[in-house]
């Protein structure tokens, strides 16, 4: 990944944001689950599938940012 230039820094620096505000309102939405959920067992499955399915994605979306830049 080369950041030597505006562009690519640029990129790189809109990428990481989009990604801590998504994983804010990921742990936000995780938090209201395991709070006011029905069932916990539930709740817990529900939010672990999620984290598992949302670590997925931003790895894919990690990898095309090195392939773009």
């Amino acid at each position: 990944m080369d950041l030597s230039n505006y562009p690519n820094l640029i990129i790189a620096a809109v990428y990481y944001i989009l990604a801590g505000i998504m994983i804010f309102f990921s742990l936000f939405g995780v938090y209201v689950l395991n709070r006011y959920g029905e069932s916990k067992m539930l709740a817990l499955f529900v939010s672990a599938l999620y984290i598992v399915f949302f670590m997925a994605i931003l790895t894919q979306s990690y990898n095309t940012l090195h392939q773009i830049l």
